[in-house]
């Protein structure tokens, strides 16, 4: 037995030895070097990017992998050389999507507050699932989320959590009303969407155990909205048939169109038929601060899915859930195992672990209040007008221009529209399909402009979405002068 213990006490010096000392780490001079050499990189970037191309496009895998594929270093390498290798390598070789000529999909354009609250966050590291460890970090995303309810006409009562984006925004908004229904009864629960739905929906009905089946696609009206009549007669047929109506999701700002489903009339039928109103608003929802009655209804929704940073001024990630009956969400997500119980949530106290699906939670909402208290409400205000003054232009002009048709009219901040040829009479809506996917991906190869397309009745549409506060009109008008010449040249050649 002595010599165990000798044996002990010789282990735990050792140990004491082998730890007496943190981990070698750059000392103050070299973290403000590294630091001030970062934040001018940030700056440069940030005020250079408009006179720049958009960045690298679909660069083949090989290339990326001749230049990244390397073994882990087993010793570190200096800064100076490491950021050396990001500005070379790893800054330009993706497109840019905060770049004010980056028009396709629905990008973040960040504002440079949202970019300093979001180092702030990292640099503080809150864990912000929890009261106990960031009661600070807590309130302040309470706070944006009030801000938020006062903003959609939400009740006090409701309540919501910040998350990584409107996908897991939408999948918390389904199982918090899945959790209505009976176990015995899930499988026979119905979704109703429109064809302009985001796919996001049907991602999350999978991750959940629904069959597709499960999910009901209704033909959208002329106008591109939620159909009331065709929904009202599915959801009686389906009823009949023994299934269980139970979530309709509507859309506040579609992604191919922009278009704002008929929200009052939704929750009028929802209302009557005891459905779940879920409103995706992951892209429109900013559009309340200036253009309310577009959304008008959106108050009566029973979950509200929001993303600031698509048309907000946030970095990413940055999404959000409301539920109007707040109490739902924490029934639906509350757990408290035995590795938790020192910070199980007292009277008053919010853990926003027990509201989603992530424990560990970082502290999204600083850059929101830091940017929202730097620039005010009303910048945010003008950031919505401006990208809707821009699609009202973009239509104008390619109106005015002759040599295209509308497919979409501006809806928000996107319009929709497709070229056409001066042979129009003698091609066919496939030849007119393959024109107009060739004018994108000749436009995006040049590095000016970056757009995207869609489909609407089948017709192939080129697409702009505006929601960049940097974007200006003549970036707008030189877009569609481009479209005008290379669709002339790519017809001349019998694309």
């Amino acid at each position: 037995m002595a010599d165990e213990s000798r044996l002990d006490e010789s282990r735990l010096e050792e140990l004491r030895r082998l730890c007496a000392a943190p981990l070698p780490h750059p000392d103050v001079a070299e973290m403000r070097r590294a630091g001030e050499s970062v934040l001018r990189f940030a700056i440069k970037d940030y005020t250079d990017l408009p006179d720049r191309p958009i960045g690298a496009y679909a660069t083949p895998r090989h290339e990326m992998e001749a230049i990244f594929r390397q073994e882990p270093p087993e010793h570190g390498q200096p800064f100076e050389s490491v950021m050396a290798e990001f500005e070379r390598f790893v800054s330009p070789n993706s497109l840019r999507v905060s770049h004010p000529r980056f028009m396709a999909f629905i990008p973040g354009a960040p504002s440079f507050p949202s970019i300093l609250g979001d180092w702030l966050a990292s640099t503080v590291n809150f864990f912000a699932g929890v009261w106990k460890e960031a009661p600070s970090a807590t309130l302040v995303e309470l706070v944006v989320l009030d801000w938020f309810k006062e903003f959609l006409g939400y009740p006090a009562e409701a309540q919501g959590i910040l998350t990584s984006g409107g996908s897991e925004a939408n999948l918390t908004a389904l199982v918090v009303a899945r959790e209505r229904l009976v176990f015995a009864d899930r499988s026979r629960a119905l979704i109703y969407v429109s064809e302009h739905r985001h796919w996001s929906v049907d991602r999350a009905a999978r991750v959940m155990g629904l069959g597709q089946d499960q999910i009901v696609v209704l033909p959208a009206a002329a106008d591109g909205r939620f159909s009331i009549p065709d929904l009202e007669k599915a959801v009686q047929s389906d009823t009949r048939e023994g299934l269980l109506p139970w979530v309709v999701v509507a859309n506040a700002g579609a992604t191919n169109t922009g278009v704002v489903d008929p929200l009052d009339a939704l929750a009028d039928l929802c209302g009557r038929r005891k459905l779940w109103l879920h409103v995706d608003a992951a892209y429109g929802w900013p559009a309340v601060l200036c253009a309310g009655e577009m959304l008008r209804g959106i108050d009566r929704a029973d979950s509200i899915t929001f993303d600031p940073h698509k048309w907000f001024g946030q970095t990413f990630e940055a999404g959000g859930l409301l539920i109007r009956d707040g109490k739902e969400l924490t029934r639906s997500f509350a757990m408290l195992p035995e590795y938790m119980q020192d910070v199980a949530a007292d009277e008053g106290e919010v853990n926003f672990a027990d509201r989603g699906i992530a424990l560990t939670r970082r502290f999204r909402a600083l850059k929101i209040w830091f940017s929202m208290k730097i620039l005010g409400v009303g910048w945010f205000r003008r950031l919505v007008e401006h990208c809707c003054w821009l699609a009202e232009m973009a239509q104008l002009l390619i109106e005015e221009s002759g040599r295209f048709e509308i497919l979409s009219p501006h809806q928000l901040s996107v319009v929709c529209f497709r070229y056409l040829p001066e042979t129009r009479g003698k091609t066919t809506d496939e030849e007119l399909n393959r024109l107009n996917l060739a004018i994108c991906e000749d436009i995006r190869r040049q590095g000016r402009f970056f757009l995207s397309t869609t489909r609407l009745r089948d017709q192939v549409a080129l697409r702009l979405c505006f929601v960049n506060w940097r974007t200006r009109s003549e970036d707008v008008a030189e877009c569609i002068e481009a479209l005008v010449n290379v669709g002339e040249r790519l017809s001349a050649g019998n694309v």
